[in-house]
C-alpha cells in the first residue's frame, strides 16, 4: 500500500498537480527567455550586451519615445538584417548602434506593422493617389506579388535574403499571388525592386525603418542599337509615303526639309565616327 502511494504521487507529480514542478517548470521557462550578460572567453561581463536564446542584444541609455531617457534593448544583427550570433561582430554592432544613438538614428519603439498591412497605408498616402491611375495599377500588381512572397513579415525585418529570393523567383518564373508566370528580364525584375523601395521609402518617412536595405539591382542587358537611315534609304521611304496617301503641298516640304536634316545628321554622325 505504501509503495502504491508513492506510485500514485509520482503520477501526480508527472501529471504537473504538484505545485513544487509546476514552479519550478514555470521558473525553468521563465530563465530561458531572460536576457542574460554576455560574457567573454575569460568569463568577464562584456558591458551593454545580452544574450537570449542564443541571439545578442544591445542595451543602451535612449530615449523612450515619450520624453524620458532610460535603457533600451535592440536586436543586433548585420547587414543583411540577420541575427549576429558572434561576440567580436555583436561588439562591432553594439558600437555601431551607440553611433546611431548621437546621429538619432535609432529605430523608433514599438512593433512594426506587417508588410501586407502597411501596403494598404502606402496606396491611401495622398502622394502615392496622386499618380496616374495606370502607374498605380502597374504598383499595385507589382506590390501585390511581393505581398505573397513576404507580407508575413514585419516591415522592418525585411532582410536582403528574402528580398534575393524574390529576384530569382521572378527570373526563373513562378507562382506570385496564385498566378503561374513566365520568366523576365532583369530590366523587369528591378522594376519590381523598384516598386518596393518605394514603400520602404514611405516607411522610413513614417518612422518605421531608418535606412532602406542594401538592394543591389541586377545589370541589364544593354539596348540593341538601331542602324540610321542613309539619305538614299530615306528619301525611298519619303517618296513611297508620297506616292501611297494623299498629301498636301505643306506636307511635302515638311518631308524634303526632315530629309535635309537626315542628311546632315547622318553625314556629322559619319565625320565623327571616322574622327574616333
Amino acid at each position: 500500500m505504501h509503495r502504491n502511494a508513492m506510485e500514485s504521487n509520482g503520477r501526480n507529480a508527472d501529471n504537473g498537480d504538484n505545485p513544487l514542478t509546476n514552479s519550478h517548470r514555470f521558473q525553468t521557462a521563465r530563465h530561458k527567455a531572460q536576457f542574460n550578460p554576455a560574457r567573454d572567453s575569460r568569463n568577464r561581463r562584456v558591458p551593454g550586451l545580452y544574450l537570449r536564446n542564443n541571439r545578442y542584444y544591445g542595451q543602451l541609455w535612449a530615449d523612450l519615445g515619450n520624453g524620458k531617457k532610460g535603457p533600451r534593448r535592440f536586436p543586433l544583427v548585420n547587414g543583411d538584417n540577420e541575427p549576429i550570433r558572434g561576440l567580436q561582430a555583436a561588439k562591432e554592432a553594439l558600437e555601431i548602434k551607440r553611433n546611431e544613438r548621437r546621429e538619432c538614428k535609432l529605430p523608433t519603439m514599438g512593433r512594426k506593422p506587417l508588410f501586407s498591412d502597411y501596403c494598404e497605408t502606402y496606396f491611401e498616402k495622398a502622394t502615392v493617389q496622386r499618380k496616374r491611375a495606370s502607374t498605380i495599377e502597374n504598383e499595385r500588381q507589382a506590390i501585390g506579388r511581393w505581398r505573397d512572397h513576404l507580407g508575413h513579415i514585419r516591415i522592418d525585418h525585411i532582410a536582403i535574403p528574402v528580398i534575393s529570393a524574390y529576384v530569382d523567383k521572378r527570373l526563373k518564373g513562378g507562382v506570385f499571388a496564385g498566378r503561374k508566370l513566365k520568366p523576365v528580364s532583369e530590366r523587369t525584375a528591378n522594376l519590381d525592386v523598384l516598386m518596393l523601395r518605394n514603400v520602404l521609402k514611405t516607411a522610413i518617412d513614417d518612422g518605421h525603418l531608418r535606412e532602406l536595405p542594401r538592394i543591389k539591382m541586377l545589370d541589364e542587358a544593354p539596348a540593341p542599337k538601331r542602324r540610321l537611315l542613309m539619305p538614299a534609304e530615306f528619301d525611298r521611304l519619303a517618296r513611297r509615303t508620297v506616292s501611297n496617301s494623299p498629301i498636301t503641298s505643306s506636307f511635302s516640304h515638311s518631308v524634303e526639309a526632315e530629309r535635309r536634316r537626315h542628311s546632315a545628321f547622318a553625314l556629322m554622325t559619319l565625320i565623327s565616327n571616322k574622327n574616333a
